[in-house]
């Protein structure tokens, strides 16, 4: 069995009220239109059979990288030897990032699969776990329009719902996050765990510190990636880690994947380490990271919602939450989590999301919606 091709099926939709905040973030704004676009890859062997990722991450930039690398690294190489791919990928787009290596390894995984009639869980030892419980992942507030009492209210919202958690994201100044987070704790604060996601807006080290000594007093349960270098400055990172309570969770914004984790680690840099395929280097990438994590007895955590993260939490004994966002009172940004597949893969019952089940990452593609939102097909043969 060899690779005999890869497909982009490109397609686009818009979302009302959704604009963007100086600093690039999305945030809730009336009147005002989103156009996301992405597309569904596959990679198809000389027997027939096909492994599936949809991405709408930065795809422009990471469908470049995956056709780069497709002719000299992919096409005519057996999709089982996903190990030896991995590596030769991750070097050859070393200079870029490997951006592109995450949706390569996720089709791969769902051709896998679908070869030996398992789920992606199966074959990654097996399901300890039917559902994942989910916590309610905000958009970033719009400082015209979010208010701490709308994140206050909003949380109550979402523990009548179920969530058994609540992540804020921010408004983008230290002492505006901090009344949110108040506003958040009194409200709801005895009944879920809460987190703060900075999403790296914090100019300096002191205000990082100011807003996680809060934290501590409200008794968060994570601080998120609060600092503008990304998560990337061990120095800082560690000195933040040291100087408060508070579980400290990094490298979202760092793509550096188990050897940036070891370094963190090694150092005592964190607490949590986010982990992501479809960014960092697929299944096979944040399975490094998770044994990585394991062996220093410390948690991760998947980033945002998708049929491979299930796959992963299913499996993995050092993970608690799925990531269902992102979450507003007024507009719903997870639906573009389901674009693209037959059925809304991330739905919310009782504060848990139900893995798939079916073989590969047990999802199917909506031929069908991507024929109506579709805007191009391009082939790499």
């Amino acid at each position: 069995m060899e690779i005999s091709e890869l497909e982009f099926h490109w397609f686009e939709d818009e979302i009302d009220d959704i604009g963007t905040r100086p600093d690039g973030e999305a945030v809730y704004d009336p009147g005002s239109t989103a156009t996301h676009s992405g597309f569904v890859l596959v990679i198809r062997t000389d027997t027939g059979l096909e492994g599936y990722c949809r991405s709408t991450f930065y795809a422009k930039q990471v469908a470049a990288q995956i056709e780069e690398a497709a002719g000299t690294f992919l096409l005519g190489r057996d999709p089982l030897e996903r190990e030896e791919i991995w590596w030769n990928l991750r070097r050859i787009l070393r200079h870029s990032g490997h951006m592109g290596l995450g949706p390569i390894d996720i089709a791969l995984w769902d051709l896998a699969g679908k070869h030996y009639g398992a789920s992606v869980a199966e074959l990654l030892g097996g399901r300890r776990r039917e559902r994942i419980p989910a916590y309610a992942s905000t958009m970033s507030g719009n400082p015209e329009l979010d208010t701490p009492e709308t994140y206050a209210d909003f949380a109550e919202e979402c523990l009548e719902q179920g969530y058994p958690a609540f992540k804020l994201h921010p408004l983008g100044e230290p002492d505006r996050d901090i009344e949110a987070c108040r506003a958040v704790a009194d409200r709801v604060g005895d009944e879920m765990d809460l987190m703060l996601d900075p999403s790296s807006t914090y100019q300096s080290y002191t205000d990082a510190l100011r807003v996680g000594r809060v934290l501590d007093e409200l008794e968060f349960t994570w601080y998120e990636d609060p600092l503008r270098e990304t998560g990337d400055s061990i120095y800082a990172m560690r000195r933040l880690a040291a100087e408060l309570d508070t579980p400290l969770l990094g490298l979202e914004h760092s793509r550096t994947e188990p050897f940036g984790l070891f370094n963190h680690l090694e150092q005592d840099a964190l607490d949590i380490a986010r982990v992501d395929a479809l960014l960092g280097g697929g299944i096979t990438g944040a399975l490094k990271a998770v044994h990585t994590a394991e062996t220093a007895g410390i948690d991760v955590e998947p980033h945002l919602g998708g049929p491979e993260h299930l796959q992963l939490l299913a499996t993995i004994t050092n993970a608690t939450y799925f990531e269902h966002g992102l979450l507003h009172p007024h507009v719903d940004l997870s639906q573009t989590n389901s674009w693209g597949y037959t059925e809304q893969i991330d739905r919310v019952e009782d504060g848990h999301v139900t893995v798939p089940d079916g073989p590969g990452m047990g999802v199917e593609i909506d031929w069908d919606w991507l024929d109506e939102h579709g805007t191009e097909t391009t082939v790499v043969e």
